[in-house]
C-alpha cells in the first residue's frame, strides 16, 4: 500500500464531482491521506462543498481573481499535504482503472520525482488521434542525459494525471510562485530535469481527458500557448522535434486509415487554428 495524498482544483464542477469523488474511492492499494480539493468560489458552491465533505475529503476556498494553475496547485501541496507522493488531477479526468493511482505512485521515489499517466480519448474525434500521438502505449522515463536528442520534448508533461514526490517540490520551491494559468507541469518538469531528477510517462496508468473545443477555442488555447512560451524564453534553445507539422499528418494519417469522414472535414480550419493561435501568441512577450 502507498500512501499519497491528492490535489484537485473545482472551478464550476457541478457536474464532475460525483464522478470525480467515485472515481477516487474506487482506488486500489493506496492509501489516500488526504483528499484537498481547491474550489474557485464562483457562484453557489455549497452543493460541492457538502458533497466533499460528506466523503470525508476537504477543500479551501479560492477567489475567482486569485486562481492560478500553478499557484493554487503550489498552496494546496505546501499547506495541505504532507506525504512523500501527491496526486495532481483535473475535474474533467476519470480514473479508467482501480488501480490507476496506484501505477503513477509506486514510480515515484527519490529519483523519479515527477510522473504523468497516460490519457485517452474514447470519441474518435481529431483530439483522440492527438492523444494516441502525445500518449503511448509504451511507459518512458527521462533524465538529463536525453535533453540532447529529445530536445524540447524532454520537459512535455500534464498535471491532468500526475504525481509528485513532495519533498523534492519543497525544496525546489514548487513552481517558485510564478502565476501560470497553463504549462506549470511543463515549467516544473525542467525544473526537475535540469536539478538531475527523472520525470517518467506511465502508460498503465490509464485515465479519460477529453475537451471538445470550438475553432476559436482552440485558436484562444493556442493563442495563450505561445504567449506562454513568449514568457518563458529559457525554452528557446531547446528544438522542437516532435513538430506540429508532423503531429498534423500524423492525425490527418489516422483519419484517412480509419476512413474518419467528420475529422477529414475537420482537419485543415482544426491544424490552422492551433498553428495560427500558436504564431500570434509566442509574438506578443508577456510576462505573467
Amino acid at each position: 500500500m502507498i500512501k499519497v495524498d491528492l490535489v484537485c482544483p473545482l472551478f464550476h464542477a457541478d457536474k464532475f464531482i460525483d464522478n470525480l469523488i467515485a472515481d477516487i474511492q474506487k482506488q486500489e492499494d493506496v492509501i489516500l491521506e488526504k483528499v484537498v480539493f481547491a474550489i474557485t468560489e464562483d457562484g453557489d458552491t455549497s452543493s460541492v462543498k457538502e458533497k466533499i465533505t460528506s466523503a470525508g475529503f476537504s477543500f479551501f476556498s479560492v477567489n475567482r481573481k486569485e486562481f492560478s494553475h500553478s499557484i493554487t496547485r503550489e498552496r494546496a501541496v505546501f499547506e495541505y499535504c504532507h506525504s512523500d507522493v501527491v496526486i495532481m488531477l483535473s475535474q474533467d479526468v476519470r480514473l479508467i482503472n482501480n488501480n490507476s493511482i496506484y501505477e503513477l505512485a509506486n514510480v515515484i521515489n527519490h529519483e523519479t520525482v515527477y510522473a504523468y499517466g497516460r490519457q485517452i480519448c474514447k470519441k474518435r474525434s481529431i483530439e483522440y488521434y492527438v492523444r494516441l500521438k502525445n500518449y503511448p502505449k509504451t511507459s518512458l522515463s527521462v533524465s538529463k542525459a536525453d535533453i540532447e536528442q529529445m530536445q524540447l520534448k524532454t520537459f512535455f508533461a500534464s498535471d491532468a494525471f500526475s504525481a509528485y514526490y513532495r519533498p523534492v517540490f519543497l525544496t525546489l520551491n514548487g513552481y517558485d510562485n510564478v502565476h501560470m494559468m497553463m504549462s506549470e507541469d511543463m515549467y516544473y518538469a525542467k525544473k526537475i530535469i535540469d536539478a538531475g531528477y527523472r520525470k517518467q510517462y506511465v502508460a498503465t496508468a490509464v485515465a479519460e481527458h477529453s475537451h471538445k473545443f470550438s475553432l476559436k477555442q482552440l485558436y484562444n488555447r493556442y493563442y495563450e500557448t505561445g504567449k506562454w512560451f513568449a514568457a518563458h524564453p529559457e525554452f528557446d534553445k531547446y528544438k522542437t522535434t516532435d513538430t506540429g507539422l508532423k503531429l498534423a499528418f500524423f492525425v490527418l494519417g489516422q483519419a484517412l486509415l480509419h476512413f474518419n469522414i467528420p475529422v477529414l472535414f475537420r482537419w485543415l480550419p482544426d491544424m490552422a487554428a492551433r498553428y495560427l493561435g500558436m504564431k500570434k501568441g509566442k509574438k506578443e512577450v508577456k510576462l505573467f
